[in-house]
């Protein structure tokens, strides 16, 4: 167990923490660092690196929600959406410890939605998600992404309907200030794919993604 959560960190081979750790003598790189972006100056980015490197952050600092939300990001991402969605329980029943309110990332009812969804519970996460429109409902993110659940469903009609809300709140976005590096243009031509099928009823192909500036890379040619 890690902290109060009610949590044991899956089982490492020897092999692997000897790798991870060597090349943190080697580079410096922190854990925190690692469980994002894997192993500087190396193609592993996997997510048994990352998943090593962000408990033994977490057993260092077991109060960092946003650390704990990663966790289970990248335990969705290995499929194994049942810790995952494990990680999301913990983080309710202790309240949230390290989270701030309103922002759409740290949302556990947002990852929760998504964790159901990315294991095939589809019809369970869209009420979980529309149980979130009234604080973020108006974002083209959030518009995309239950749109992508519409489409998951085969309810074509409504999920191309709900991508070009979608695309009408990225307008808006573009007429606003935007600091992040985010490729508007991308994002507008991966989501107007997406329409496209769903008017076709064509199956859903792209990403469902916790940050708008990944929605375009689904598409990436290469």
């Amino acid at each position: 167990m890690i902290g109060r959560f009610n949590v044991t960190p899956p089982a490492f081979p020897d092999s692997l923490s000897e790798m991870v750790e060597s090349h943190r003598v080697k580079t410096g790189q922190d854990y925190a660092a690692i469980a994002i972006f894997g192993l500087w100056g190396t193609a592993d980015c996997s997510p048994e690196v990352r998943l090593y490197a962000s408990y033994q952050h977490l057993r260092a600092n077991p109060e960092d929600g946003p650390a704990w939300l990663e966790t289970a990001r990248i335990h969705a991402e290995a499929d194994d959406s049942t810790r995952a969605l494990h990680i999301i329980d913990e983080l309710e029943r202790l309240e949230r410890p390290g989270l701030y309110g309103g922002v759409y990332i740290e949302d556990t009812g947002i990852h929760r939605a998504h964790f159901l969804a990315d294991g095939g519970r589809i019809p369970e996460a869209l009420p979980l998600y529309d149980e979130l429109g009234g604080e973020y409902g108006e974002t083209a993110l959030y518009r995309y992404v239950r749109a992508t659940l519409l489409h998951e469903l085969e309810r074509y009609a409504e999920a191309e309907e709900g991508y070009r809300e979608a695309l009408e709140a990225l307008d808006g976005l573009a007429a606003e200030e935007w600091d992040e590096e985010i490729d508007l243009d991308a994002v507008r031509d991966a989501i107007e794919r997406c329409c496209r099928a769903a008017g076709d009823g064509a199956a859903f192909s792209g990403e469902r993604p916790f940050s708008l500036g990944l929605v375009a890379p689904a598409f990436d040619p290469d």
